[in-house]
């Protein structure tokens, strides 16, 4: 049995995923330049489970405290990504969005539309992924998501506060619209295969760093 449960975990290509069961990952936002703190963010795995197909359930909890010591959502919000056996990353954005929402909203009843972002093993500079569009509606009213412009941009090697990681970065641009609330922002994400993200930059359309996310530590 402990034979056959080694070569299922050699099988399982890496991804740009933790796929490590009971792993923490623990990031920090800060105002690009100042240094200011942001907010501090959690990911925690807390169960993985294989498909029939080969392909993993990550079964995952997200928890993110502001710069003024608050949550924007009740409690923390758990959600599921899953890994393709071939490694490929599949996030349901919309799915995602609403979650969030409802969190912050929960005497409402959401509902949620639209794509999943794709992250393959095989990504390459100079690839370009697929627009994601995402809708949230509650109420009569609706939220729009959608990232645009996504391109893999180049392979780097960065250190941050949880160590060195070889990475490759993908840039998006993503607008947020919904009933007197519209953001706009280009991203910046460095990912690297068996952690995922590893830093993530937003910056104003046009050029000025806005915020800089870092990947500090990673407790099991």
């Amino acid at each position: 049995m402990l034979a056959a449960a080694w070569t299922l975990a050699q099988a399982q290509p890496k991804s740009y995923f933790c796929t490590s069961s009971g792993t923490t990952l623990h990031y920090e936002r800060v105002a690009a330049g100042t240094g200011k703190p942001w907010w501090v963010h959690t990911e925690t795995v807390n169960a993985v489970s294989r498909r029939p197909d080969g392909g993993l359930d990550i079964d995952i909890t997200l928890a993110i405290t502001s710069k003024t010591g608050k949550s924007p959502v009740k409690e923390p919000v758990n959600s599921t990504v899953l890994v393709r056996a071939d490694g490929t990353v599949v996030v349901d954005v919309a799915r995602a969005a609403e979650e969030a929402a409802r969190q912050m909203f929960s005497a409402f009843d959401f509902k949620s539309s639209g794509g999943s972002s794709v992250l393959p093993v095989n990504l390459a500079p100079g690839d370009v992924l697929p627009d994601i569009h995402a809708v949230v509606s509650w109420a009569g009213l609706k939220m729009t998501v959608d990232y645009t412009e996504r391109s893999v941009l180049r392979r780097e090697t960065i250190t941050v506060g949880a160590g060195t990681y070889d990475c490759l970065v993908i840039q998006e641009r993503k607008l947020e619209k919904a009933p007197l609330h519209r953001r706009e922002r280009i991203t910046l994400t460095w990912y690297t295969l068996g952690t995922g993200m590893v830093r993530h930059d937003t910056n104003f359309t046009d050029g000025r760093p806005e915020t800089v996310e870092s990947l500090v530590s990673v407790s099991r």
